[in-house]
Order: structure tokens, then C-alpha cells, then sequence
């Protein structure tokens, strides 16, 4: 009897403990992604207060731009004008001596005396702020108003945290300085935001997860909560189930598995085969000046075919980060692209390709000393090879700046490939030198149409003309959308309307092509 207990108990442990185990470490995954999923929800909120609190200051900007009489019939059209053109703005008006003088909302109150107090807060560039302030026509209403040399706007609150999330989860916005919340999503408790704000969102709580951002223009920042979700909470119902279950579920899961398994190592050494025999084929994506019409440059891109199926690039990519063969599949693409193009590029200084990189690559010299050594007496100008990498690939900042800096020197412009999807904050155009922003298709897809994302794209443009760097939009379908793009001083752009990805033979047919008609491009036959 003995014998058999401990049999049973053995096989009961066998059973159970990998199970546990398991359940554990998933627990333990679970809780790390959940925060890594709230650190990029509060990235994306502070984005929002970006872009609110930039909208406030383009607002007075454009209210200060004509020098019309304060409060007379121009100033208050142009200050209708302002509120109408400006998506966050409620009011926008002039005020003096501690005063309301007029706006368009309330009119003319010089004579009226409506007294405003004073601001709770000033900004080291001249801005004063009021939080909570009531509307004079209102005792219910309370915005936040922005005011600078006699001109002021009034923005909702709610624009702060108004973020499409399915989750719902809570989010405050916090003025820096004074550790005051200044916004708040429905049904969130200003007390306990609060205070996760003020210890840096390491509260101790079995229910809830919080994560704090930072701008990194303005004094704001964002906290944000959501649900924890925890497996061992109801660990006797796991051990009961697993203990019922059995060796037969583990066996058929132990086989599940495998097969998973045996699956990806196959995936993976067909991709390593593939790019050790110089099977990735690359493909040439025209980049066109939108105001010329010119092809000035390609962006070169990998595909590949397993057993007659094209494999999509989102996933074979991300395959050789996971596994080490992303530097050897971008040695490739180099390669292949100077293989096909060096002809080209030696007939026309001003044409380009520019190469996709990875984060590995922009923490040491190593492609970089690579690119120089292939260039070297060919005839192909520096600046001809440009690199394109995602807002990720920023994210080390301290180690990738020292390289971005020598690609620069070396001549080679940097670009920021699909601007806007990582939900990043804005620090890269501020700590790092780079030439040119590629704004994310969905950003262009939204041109032109009522969706709640196409704000997004006029802020990008806006902000990189301000810092003086190039724009190509991708992505571009349509002919409207060539028309806006060009209207807000967008350079080039590429996308369907003009060509699809082409191999070498066709590129060079579709350039002599254009050269010969001289006449605009096509959209592509999809």
C-alpha cells in the first residue's frame, strides 16, 4: 500500500507541479505584458496632451497673427474663426487688467467689468494658465484656459483624456509643477490617481496596475490603472481540475506542444536557409516628389517565397529579431540592392535607395563600418544609401544616438520609418538629429475623412516643418490625398497611386518609361 501511495503521489506530482509551474510563469508573463501594455496606454495619453496643449498654443498664435483693435468686429471674427478651426478650443477671446474684454461666445464686456482671476500657474515661456475655470456665462462649465499677452483660449478638460480604449481604463493628466490633476476620465478617483502619481504608479494592489508618462515638451504628465489579472487567484479550482484531468491532457498537451514546436524550428531554419542561400528576394518602392512629379530615390524592401506562398514581411521580420538573423537579413537587402542598383545610382547623383534597419544595428558601428567598406571606390555617393528605422528602434536612447550621430557624419540622412504607430512620445524629434519623418499609412489613410485619428497627421506635419526635417508620407491611394499632402508642404510621398514594389528589370523600365513620356505617373494596376 505504501508502494502504491507513493506511486500515486508521484504520479499526482508529475501531473500537477509542471502544471503549477506553468501557471506560475504564465502569471508572471501576464502581469509583465499587462504593464508593458499600460506604460504604452500612457504613452499614447501623453501624446494627447501633446497635441491638445500644442493646439491651444497654435490657437493664440493664430489669434495674435492679425493685428486687428482687440474686441472690434474683425478681431471677434477672426476669433470665431479661431474656435471653428481648432478642434479643442471652446472660447478664445482678449483679456486685460485682471478682465474679460470680449470674445466671440460672450462679445463685448469691456464695460461690464466680469472679473478674472488670477492665473494658478505660469509657464517658464510666458504662457498663464487657469484650471477649473468657469465659463461667465456659465456656473457649471469649467475649462482650462490658456492666456498669453492679452489673448486667451479655453479648452474642454475631457480633450486631455478623451482616448479611444475599449478597455475603459482610468487616466489622469497632471501638471507637473503643481502635482495637480488637471484632467479626469469618467469614474476615476482623483485621490488614488493621485497618489500613484506621486509615488511613480508603484502602488502595492492586487487589483490594479498603474503606469505614469512624462511629456517631454510641456509640464504634463499622465497616470494611467487597469485591472490586474491574476491566475493563481483561484489556485485550489486549478489544482482540483488539473489533479481530474489528469496524465491523458498532459500527454495530449505535452504532444500539442511539441508539435508547436517542431512547427517554429522549422519556420526558423527555412528562414536561416533561406537567407544563407540568398533566397529573399528585394523589391524597389519608388519615393516621389510630390510637387515635381520626380522619382527622386527607391526604399528597398525584403520578400519572401516558401513553398509558393509569399510570406508576409510582419512576420518573417519579426521572426529574425526574435532569433538573431535580423543583422544578416539586412547585410542581405544591402547587398542585393547595391547588386541591382549600382549602375543606377552611379548615372544619377541625386537618386537614393534607403535601407530598413534594426534596433542592433543602431546600437553599434557595425553596419554602419559595413556600408562604408562597400561603398568605398564603386562611385555611389554616401548620401545615396539612406537609413530608415521604426520609432523602436529609438528606444535605447543613450546607446543609439552615438551611432545615428556617425551615420550622419559618415552622410548618410536618417529617416523615421511609420511615425505615430508606437504610441512613443515626441522626445525623438527633440534628442535625436535625424533628416527626414515618414509618416504611417494609417495616419495618411485617415486624409479626408471624419475619424477620430486623422487629427493626428496635420500635428505630425505641422511640428516637423517647425523643426526643419523632411516629410514622405506613405501609403498615398488617392489623388485627394496628394492634393492635401501638398497643401501642407509635404515633400514627397510614395504608395499604389504611383507604383508598386518592383523588381530591378521592372523599376528601370517603369523610370526610362517616365522619362520618355514625361508624364505623371499612374496609379498602379492593383
Amino acid at each position: 500500500m505504501s508502494l502504491i501511495a507513493a506511486y500515486i503521489a508521484l504520479g499526482c506530482a508529475a501531473t500537477v507541479l509542471p502544471v503549477l509551474v506553468s501557471v506560475y510563469v504564465a502569471n508572471e508573463h501576464v502581469a509583465r505584458r499587462e504593464q508593458a501594455d499600460l506604460r504604452a496606454y500612457a504613452a499614447k495619453a501623453v501624446i494627447r496632451t501633446d497635441l491638445v496643449t500644442y493646439q491651444a498654443r497654435a490657437a493664440i498664435a493664430e489669434l495674435r497673427a492679425e493685428h486687428a483693435e482687440p474686441c472690434s468686429p474683425e478681431y471677434l471674427q477672426r476669433a470665431a474663426r479661431v474656435i471653428f478651426n481648432h478642434l479643442y478650443v471652446r472660447d478664445a477671446g482678449a483679456i486685460g487688467d485682471g478682465r474679460y474684454l470680449c470674445s466671440p461666445l460672450f462679445g463685448d464686456v469691456r464695460t461690464q467689468d466680469v472679473v478674472l482671476p488670477p492665473p494658478r500657474w505660469r509657464s517658464s515661456d510666458g504662457y498663464q494658465v487657469w484650471f477649473k475655470q468657469k465659463n461667465p456665462l456659465s456656473d457649471v462649465r469649467e475649462d482650462i484656459q490658456v492666456a498669453r499677452d492679452g489673448e486667451y483660449v479655453s479648452i474642454d478638460p475631457q480633450s486631455f483624456v478623451d482616448i479611444i480604449d475599449p478597455a475603459g481604463r482610468p487616466i489622469a493628466t497632471i501638471n507637473t509643477d503643481l502635482n495637480l490633476i488637471i484632467a479626469l476620465s469618467a469614474g476615476a478617483d482623483a485621490e488614488d490617481m493621485l497618489n500613484a502619481w506621486k509615488r511613480a504608479g508603484r502602488i502595492d494592489s492586487s487589483e490594479w496596475n498603474y503606469a505614469v508618462a512624462h511629456s517631454s515638451t510641456r509640464s504634463l504628465g499622465v497616470v494611467v490603472k487597469g485591472r490586474r489579472t491574476s491566475l493563481l487567484r483561484d489556485w485550489p479550482g486549478l489544482l482540483t481540475m488539473w489533479l481530474s484531468m489528469g496524465v491523458a491532457l498532459g500527454a495530449a498537451l505535452g504532444w500539442l506542444a511539441f508539435k508547436l514546436i517542431s512547427r517554429q524550428v522549422s519556420f526558423q531554419a527555412s528562414l536561416e536557409w533561406a537567407i544563407s542561400r540568398k533566397a529573399i528576394d528585394v523589391v524597389y518602392q519608388p519615393i516621389v516628389s510630390l510637387a515635381t512629379n520626380e522619382c527622386v530615390g527607391v526604399e528597398a524592401l525584403a520578400r519572401w517565397t516558401l513553398n509558393g506562398r509569399e510570406i508576409s514581411p510582419d512576420i518573417f521580420v519579426a521572426l529574425a529579431e526574435q532569433h538573431g538573423l535580423i543583422q544578416s537579413l539586412t547585410d542581405l537587402v544591402l547587398d542585393k540592392a547595391l547588386d541591382d542598383l549600382t549602375e543606377l545610382l552611379r548615372s544619377q547623383p541625386s537618386f537614393y535607395v534607403s535601407v530598413n534597419v534594426s534596433g542592433d544595428d543602431l546600437c553599434t558601428p557595425r553596419f554602419l563600418n559595413l556600408v562604408t567598406a562597400k561603398l568605398a571606390g564603386i562611385g555611389i555617393r554616401a548620401a545615396q544609401i539612406r537609413i530608415e528605422a521604426t520609432e523602436r528602434s529609438f528606444l535605447n536612447a543613450d546607446v543609439t544616438r552615438q551611432t545615428i550621430a556617425a551615420f550622419r557624419s559618415a552622410g548618410h540622412p536618417i529617416y523615421i520609418d511609420d511615425f505615430g504607430t508606437g504610441y512613443s512620445s515626441l522626445a525623438y524629434l527633440h534628442t535625436f538629429m535625424i533628416d527626414v519623418l515618414k509618416i504611417d499609412k494609417s495616419f495618411v489613410d485617415t486624409i479626408g475623412q471624419d475619424a477620430a485619428s486623422s487629427i493626428v497627421a496635420p500635428h505630425i506635419i505641422d511640428m516637423a516643418h517647425e523643426l526643419g526635417v523632411e516629410i514622405v508620407a506613405e501609403g498615398i491611394e488617392r489623388t485627394e490625398q496628394v492634393e492635401y499632402l501638398v497643401g501642407r508642404g509635404v515633400q514627397y510621398g510614395q504608395g499604389w497611386l504611383f507604383a508598386k514594389p518592383m523588381r530591378r528589370e521592372e523599376l528601370v523600365a517603369w523610370l526610362e518609361a517616365r522619362r520618355a513620356s514625361h508624364a505623371p505617373a499612374q496609379p498602379a494596376i492593383q
